[in-house]
């Protein structure tokens, strides 16, 4: 055995330690349970008050209507974001698609020019973008060249 003297600060919190349980079983304090939780299902039957949300979620999904997506709007509203940001390509690029899933956006530059004035401008375009349409999420902006033939 090890002597009071050789005793590490280890060895001495162990001591405390059982020295308290050994106090608190004979003072009476036995070890409580957790109490356990318990969840209530509220089940509708057509009769408890919906939020207003969730009754026109229902109400929508009821008739087969879908909201309207975020990229319709990105579509629609590129001219005005591209005007505000390169006014100097206002209505020399189109925008022609946007995968919501990817947050890819699509676009046709008139000249190949325009398309490199957009690759430098892309972030800006992007930032623009978000805050024009809150919840688009345009991550990416991709420059699409416009093949022309020969006459």
């Amino acid at each position: 055995m090890t002597t009071e003297s050789e005793l590490s600060g280890v060895d001495l919190a162990r001591q405390a330690l059982l020295a308290a349980r050994e106090a608190a079983k004979k003072n009476g304090a036995a070890r409580q349970k957790p109490k356990r939780r318990t969840t209530t299902v509220v089940r509708r039957e057509g009769r408890e008050p919906l939020g207003l949300g969730s009754a026109i979620s229902r109400m929508m999904t009821e008739r087969g209507m879908a909201a309207p997506a975020a990229g319709g709007s990105v579509l629609a509203d590129f001219g005005t974001i591209l005007a505000a940001v390169v006014p100097e390509l206002a209505g020399r690029v189109q925008a022609v698609a946007f995968d919501a899933e990817t947050g890819r956006l699509d676009v046709v530059p008139d000249l190949p020019a325009a398309g490199t004035q957009l690759r430098w401008s892309a972030p800006k375009l992007i930032t623009a973008a978000n805050e024009k349409v809150p919840g688009a999420n345009v991550r990416a902006l991709h420059v699409l060249v416009l093949q022309r033939r020969l006459a």
